[in-house]
């Protein structure tokens, strides 16, 4: 879990300071929306390489490689002299990144018995919502000793590089490896419906929780003229629910089976997401605490899904496919087109359209099945 929240700082850090980097590079809105476009696209491309990598090596020795690149990439990014420099370097921060998920997923998965996966993935699952928590608090903090975005993401790296040496301190788990990718596996993977249900979940899972934060303390302050620093606030104590929430999430997916908490999860999203831009007014506050709660109580049920429908030796390839189509849309398309809504002063409306194609995507929960051909059931009524 600690691996993993310095893994996904590197997509959030930057967010709590887009205005400042916005400010050194004179950039539009879509083009500070495009950062997070390229950290997706490398990120995604490290999610699909990963199974060559944890194929040869073990599980373990592809986390640790994702760490200290991701720590390398960033101390680069501190370093950017332009614009040029800053993508590169966010395109390899991305690239680490992605090797780490299903390594880390796949030691996860075998530390713990299928009953106890949904409490399991739920404690994982403290890595993003602590760092949804904590990039603007650390922002403001850093802002007050004068720190920037460049210390931001220094800092991040020596983080990771903490984290790699605790995990190979206290975790022996790991040793295993994953099968080997072959053309005939992932076309056979790619050639299942409910890959793509489950590949589209969860782009629009990230997309409400990663790229909504993205860009939510921009339009905060270009559009409803909130006051830049207390917009951080704002968007910290919006994520301090996901931190209780999502083992009640675990729960309810143990409880009533992850399909049935999955179809109650993605709706709820899809309505809070449309309230961030039908609240008028300073009730648009109100939309930014309830609108989180909700999209981070998705993962622990879609992960949930996923490793019923796939197998252990398969689980990485599957992660390594879905997850990296999910990324680029909702942490990098998502974010992305939100800025070009704002820069055509339209940016509640792309909240709006971005809330109903969630919610209108809960029907697809129907024609999510087992292996067998059977609807997934809880284990309770069984």
């Amino acid at each position: 879990m600690s691996i993993f929240f310095a893994n996904f700082m590197t997509r959030v850090v930057l967010a709590p300071f887009l205005l400042h980097v916005r400010e050194d590079f004179d950039l539009t809105k879509a083009q500070a929306g495009e950062l997070f476009l390229i950290l997706a696209l490398g990120y995604s491309a490290g999610l699909m390489c990963s199974g060559f990598f944890s194929s040869r090596l073990e599980h373990r020795r592809v986390i640790v490689v994702s760490a200290l690149g991701v720590a390398l990439a960033l101390g680069l990014a501190a370093i950017s002299p332009n614009l040029s420099w800053l993508r590169s370097s966010l395109l390899l921060v991305g690239l680490f990144g992605g090797l780490y998920f299903p390594s880390g997923f796949a030691v996860l998965t075998s530390m713990v018995p299928p009953t106890n996966w949904g409490k399991a993935i739920a404690i994982h699952e403290l890595a993003p919502n602590l760092s949804f928590v904590l990039a603007p608090l650390l922002a403001e903090l850093m802002s007050g000793f004068g720190l920037g975005w460049r210390s931001a993401l220094a800092g991040n790296a020596v983080l990771s590089i903490v984290a790699v040496g605790l995990f190979l301190r206290y975790c022996t788990a790991g040793r295993e490896k994953s099968a080997v990718p072959r053309p005939a596996a992932y076309l056979d993977t790619l050639g299942q419906r409910h890959f793509w249900i489950l590949a589209f979940f969860f782009a629009m899972a990230i997309g409400a929780t990663q790229g909504v934060y993205s860009q939510t303390p921009l339009y905060l302050v270009s559009v409803r003229d909130l006051p830049a620093d207390w917009v951080n606030y704002l968007l910290a104590a919006s994520r301090v629910s996901g931190l209780f929430l999502v083992f009640w999430a675990g729960m309810i997916v143990d409880r009533l089976g992850p399909i049935r908490a999955l179809r109650i999860f993605v709706a709820l999203t899809g309505i809070t997401t449309m309230t961030l831009g039908l609240l008028p007014g300073g009730w648009v506050m109100v939309g930014v605490l309830i609108q989180p709660t909700m999209g981070g109580c998705f993962f622990p049920a879609g992960f949930a899904v996923l490793s019923m429908i796939y197998p252990a030796a398969v689980r990485p390839l599957a992660i390594s496919l879905v997850v990296p189509m999910a990324v680029l849309a909702g942490g990098g398309l998502i974010p992305a087109g939100l800025g070009i809504f704002g820069d055509h002063d339209h940016f509640a409306l792309g909240f709006i359209l971005l809330g109903g194609v969630i919610l209108l995507s809960a029907a697809l929960t129907t024609a999510l099945k087992s292996p067998e051909g059977q609807p997934f059931l809880s284990k309770h009524s069984r």
